[in-house]
């Protein structure tokens, strides 16, 4: 008798044992996809330092649009422009200029700066304020040829300062940092800044460990923008601009997936070149100012 009340009870114990099981997949399921996307770096040449993804997407010949050289260059901005002792600034860009004071706090009152790269440079002072760091500010920006002139002739050592022509503040892109009351070497602040302005498209452009590439002094305060997804590249590799350029001239194109959106980054050095990108990506250029386009292309 007991063995019948044995075996009839059997069906049920399984059963409650699979609904048990089904529940807790369903809450793992649940938990997976809550997950953030750690971004992942995919070189179409098969080299990358950072982690690599294959790339899924297929697209058949129809679904792709030809982009020259030449047609890239007459969109091209100066946010990759490469400016050292050995390239110098393209021309005079000051009419793509807006004033400093108009987004983040300055010591100059007249002092300007590219205005995307002031967008951001706000979003880069408030995410720090949100993380305890307000007294940010910015106290170099933009530098007509004049006053590059000025500084030059009138230091007493020039290795400090670029030739005329050949520093980044006459770009508009490149922003001193100070923080009120600080030596922004070796502090957390400035170690802040290091750490996070990749997130708004900024790098910190001349390294300590990087001054035989720059061939600048190490500077903790000089931040160059380059775009969000070309910062970001270069943070997860620890490239300077010069590396970066260099490693897209070596692999032609690469991909770089940044906050859920992948990004085909490709490299034209002659006038002859062409590149196919699919029909529904949008896309951006800039010089890099040694003869080369870097166009930057992303789903729409």
């Amino acid at each position: 008798m007991r063995q019948k009340t044995k075996l009839r009870r059997s069906p049920l114990l399984i059963t409650f044992i699979f609904i048990c099981v089904i529940i807790w997949l369903i809450g793992a399921y649940i938990v997976s996809g809550n997950k953030k996307e750690t971004p992942l770096i995919d070189d179409f040449a098969g080299h990358s330092s950072a982690s690599i993804q294959t790339n899924t997407h297929k697209f058949s010949l129809s679904d792709y649009q030809t982009l020259t050289y030449e047609q890239l260059a007459e969109i091209s901005s100066g946010y990759l422009l490469l400016i050292n002792s050995d390239y110098r600034i393209p021309g005079d860009i000051s009419s793509e200029l807006t004033k400093v004071l108009d987004y983040v706090k300055t010591l100059n009152n007249e002092l300007t700066m590219n205005k995307d790269a002031l967008v951001m440079l706000q979003a880069m002072f408030d995410s720090a304020a949100n993380a305890g760091y307000n007294e940010f500010r910015v106290t170099e920006g933009y530098r007509a040829h004049e006053r590059q002139t000025l500084l030059y002739d009138s230091s007493p050592d020039k290795s400090l300062v670029a030739l005329p022509g050949h520093s980044e503040h006459q770009t508009g892109f490149a922003a001193d940092i100070s923080y009120h009351g600080v030596n922004i070497a070796n502090s957390k602040q400035g170690a802040w800044l290091a750490d996070n302005s990749y997130k708004f498209g900024f790098i910190l452009r001349y390294p300590q460990h990087k001054t035989d590439i720059t061939g600048i002094p190490y500077e903790p305060w000089h931040f160059r923008y380059i775009g969000q997804v070309h910062a970001y590249f270069c943070f997860k590799n620890d490239f300077v601009l010069e590396e970066y350029i260099e490693h897209l001239k070596t692999y032609g194109k690469i991909t770089i997936s940044f906050n859920g959106i992948e990004y085909i980054v490709y490299y034209l050095s002659d006038a002859n070149d062409t590149i196919e990108i699919p029909q529904n990506y949008i896309y951006s250029a800039s010089s890099d100012n040694t003869g080369g386009i870097i166009a930057t292309a992303r789903n729409n």
